[in-house]
């Protein structure tokens, strides 16, 4: 049996950045611009920029500075 390239926790936590990221590209956008003609081009950009520093923060950096912390600490 071939094992998952992608665990169902990440898939999870995927998921829930995708979605708090989709309501905040919006609500940014639509507190910003309303709804103009190029709505959905900004849309989609803030939401590429929102999603990538989210989940660069959530699956990266804060694991990072925990494991050091750690190892630093002696645990």
């Amino acid at each position: 049996m071939k094992k998952a390239l992608i665990s169902t926790q990440l898939k999870t936590k995927l998921l829930v950045i995708l979605i708090i990221s989709i309501l905040l590209a919006s609500a940014l956008e639509l507190y910003t611009f309303g709804i103009p003609s190029d709505f959905f081009g900004r849309w989609l950009n803030s939401f590429f920029v929102i999603f990538f520093l989210t989940t660069v923060t959530v699956l990266a950096i804060v694991p990072a500075i925990n494991y050091t912390v750690n190892k630093a600490a002696g645990k």
